[in-house]
């Protein structure tokens, strides 16, 4: 997945190893020039699309990420929930 800045003048995407890069690009006419990429920052983006914004000023960004859950938060399941209600 990839996103241009609001300017179109840069292009962003995630690497295979989840670096957010960025290329400038440039158009002159009908020849059309993308620079060399660079990484901006290591992410935890999931790896589903889109996982990634840029704000409009191409300064700041939203990124889908994921959690580490230590461990799963218990569930109560009550039954005959209704028979502890006429008892009362």
């Amino acid at each position: 997945m990839a996103e241009w800045s609001h300017d179109g003048k840069e292009i962003f995407y995630l690497s295979a190893n989840n670096e957010l890069m960025a290329a400038k690009v440039t158009q002159n006419g009908s020849e059309f020039a993308i620079d060399v990429a660079r990484s901006l920052f290591q992410t935890q983006a999931e790896s589903f699309l889109p996982s990634f914004d840029v704000s409009p000023d191409g300064r700041r960004f939203i990124i889908v990420t994921a959690t580490p859950q230590k461990s799963p938060s218990p569930i109560t399941v009550v039954v005959n929930w209704d028979a502890g209600l006429k008892k009362q």
